[in-house]
């Protein structure tokens, strides 16, 4: 573990992270940072930090609703190709079965 001083709207905050996530962390971080900052000037400064993180954190978690919902979908999606296609393989096995058992009939 490290501590790492990240910086959120000119606030220095020490945290502390797994060896080797100081780089991603900082990423993180600066997102988070341009994100509260952007959202501090839309409230015209007026806002506490506390405010505006609570704010930049209800953006974040209606984004991560929004990508879930959009993942579901998406699996549902797959799912139902997969069953249509298993569909069809059975459809298409089905039918060379009946050729090799027509074939084994005219052979004997």
């Amino acid at each position: 573990m490290q501590v790492v001083e990240i910086v959120i709207l000119n606030n220095t905050y020490k945290i502390s992270c797994e060896s080797g996530k100081k780089s991603h962390l900082l990423r993180l971080a600066n997102s988070f940072d341009k994100l509260v900052g952007s959202v501090s000037q839309k409230t015209g400064g007026k806002g506490s930090d506390a405010l505006n993180f609570l704010l930049a954190a209800l953006i974040l978690e209606d984004k991560i609703l929004e990508l879930t919902k959009r993942l579901d979908e998406a699996n549902q999606e797959r799912e139902k190709y997969r069953n249509e296609k298993r569909i069809e393989y059975i459809e298409v096995l089905d039918k060379v079965n009946k050729i090799i058992t027509n074939l084994e009939c005219i052979k004997d």
